[in-house]
């Protein structure tokens, strides 16, 4: 039903068999609200739903089997039986109608399988982010389309409570009054969660959830939203392939990782990856020479804690080709260039907004980098959120490289590399005096040429790809063949690409800076 001043800007459906529809609307202050529709129950088959809720509760065989589905397709069908044969038991036949037998279901493995009043939001792939402030707060949650919005559901304290509780079991913690902040992984989601109790969260429990894509973006899919074009994303494969220190910095939430992670997966399989993380989010699911470590901090003094540091000294034992560290803050920081400098390939993001900014803060405490280790890193990716036609989309405005480091006066210069130009649309790159690809055109022993032709062949691939909408499989596949047979694979792109090209727009006024 429309309502007089509400815009819908978006409307789609979620969860399982798309019970549950979403909607983003305007309204007339011009606010972004998300809306979460639930199927619907009358007062009958409400009390229903609280029958069945309590009956299972009260049956302890019957809620370990309820509880023991992994997911709502594996548990409808059983479930499913289960409320028709309390139903005829309780009315001698079954006497709701399969839309509603299916709602109370779906409020079942809601309530027992997923997370309760906040199921819907871990549900909906377009959500980064949930967190509730408090008691009778609205919840908040992060689309990737409309950043920040208020939504419909606002949870009572026994609601809270009970997410809270739910919460810190799916993350193997225990909260109390003795331990009021906790912080762990959902499982089997792997979301990570930070929860606070009432005791020190004066508006009531609170919690934040970070959500991960069951699937990473691809460079495919960062092609088609236009954070990078195939240009940009040939030169950022070119150069990790080769063993090179890449640092992505932008502000929280940019895309940083994002990027990271879709150029990891174009690494080829055969070299090994280690990557360090507090928290698990860098998946490379086609790469099977990869060693995935975490931290674990400990207050008890019987049990070793293992830091960043402590986990990117371990991977440099373990001969990597490529050490990715998910982000740098402190102490860490100066072992992972330290690998970097001694020839191993370095991929890290950095929370910065500048490129004057990122090599200020790498070279003061608590990092304490020296200039000369910072400059052994070739590339400096910048990643920003930007608002256009309403939407948020993240793109890269701006590579710069190390073009030279002055021992003398400690100062290190940096050069545009690319650089995005709005009013064109286009991305803008210098290839006549680029000292990364001059680097690298020593490191394997061929002409400057040479790089740059490679550059061009993997600019065309990616083209094909992102026309062909490659998928994450059939990318691997792609990257992996014109590794193994440029020259082969490059005609064959070329054939299906039918004339198109992508011509690379090259950067005449190059900037430079001496930080």
């Amino acid at each position: 039903m429309a309502v007089e001043g509400i815009r819908v800007l978006e409307r789609y459906s979620v969860g399982f068999n798309n019970l549950v529809s979403v909607s983003i609307l305007e309204d007339f202050h011009g606010k972004h609200i998300y809306v979460v529709d639930e199927p619907k129950l009358d007062e009958d088959s409400s009390k229903f739903l609280e029958y069945v809720y309590n009956f299972i509760l009260g049956d302890v065989n019957l809620l370990r089997r309820v509880t023991s589905f992994s997911s709502f397709d594996e548990g409808f069908e059983p479930v499913r039986s289960i409320v028709v044969d309390i139903c005829r038991k309780l009315y001698r036949r079954c006497k709701f109608s399969d839309d509603i037998l299916t709602a109370v279901v779906y409020y079942i493995l809601r309530d027992f399988v997923g997370y309760g009043e906040i199921d819907p939001f871990l549900r909906d792939p377009n959500i980064e982010d949930i967190t509730c402030d408090g008691v009778g707060i609205p919840i908040y949650v992060f689309h990737s389309s409309y950043e920040w919005l208020e939504t419909n559901k606002i949870l009572s304290h026994l609601q809270l409570e009970k997410v809270v509780r739910r919460l810190a079991y799916r993350a193997g913690r225990e909260v109390s009054v003795a331990q009021p902040i906790v912080e762990g992984i959902l499982r089997p989601e792997g979301y990570r969660v930070h929860i606070a109790l009432d005791t020190v969260s004066l508006r009531g429990h609170s919690f934040t959830i970070r959500r991960f894509r069951e699937f990473p973006y691809t460079i495919v899919d960062l092609i088609t939203r236009g954070m990078i074009d195939p240009g940009i994303a040939a030169l950022l494969w070119l150069v990790a392939e080769n063993r090179q220190g890449i640092i992505f910095y932008g502000p929280t939430g940019s895309g940083k990782t994002t990027l990271l992670n879709a150029i990891a997966m174009l690494i080829p399989p055969e070299l090994k990856i280690v990557t360090v993380e507090d928290t698990p989010e860098i998946r490379l699911p086609l790469h099977d020479n990869w060693v995935s470590t975490v931290t674990r901090l400990s207050n008890d003094p019987h049990i070793q804690s293992i830091t960043l540091q402590t986990q990117v000294e371990s991977a440099m034992r373990q001969r990597p080709d490529i050490l990715i560290l998910g982000e740098i803050r402190s102490r860490e920081a100066y072992s992972f260039f330290q690998a970097v400098s001694t020839g191993h390939g370095g991929l890290t993001t950095v929370h910065a907004e500048s490129v004057e900014s990122l090599i200020k803060r790498l070279v003061a405490p608590p990092m304490s980098v020296p200039k000369a280790l910072v400059s052994t890193s070739k590339l400096f990716v910048q990643v920003r959120r930007i608002v256009e036609q309403g939407k948020v989309i993240r793109r890269v405005p701006y590579i710069h490289e190390v073009d030279d480091y002055d021992p003398i006066s400690d100062r290190i210069i940096v050069k545009t590399l690319a650089i995005f130009n709005g009013e064109r649309g286009r991305w803008f790159i210098d290839l006549k005096s680029s000292k990364t690809l001059r680097d690298i055109a020593e490191n394997i022993l061929v002409s400057y040429s040479d790089v740059i032709e490679d550059l061009y062949r993997r600019a065309q691939i990616l083209l094909y790809a992102y026309k062909s909408n490659l998928d994450l499989v059939s990318l691997h596949i792609l990257a992996r063949r014109y590794r193994r047979n440029p020259e082969e694979t490059y005609r064959e792109v070329l054939k299906s690409l039918g004339g198109m090209a992508y011509e690379f727009e090259i950067l005449e006024k190059v900037e430079r800076k001496t930080i």
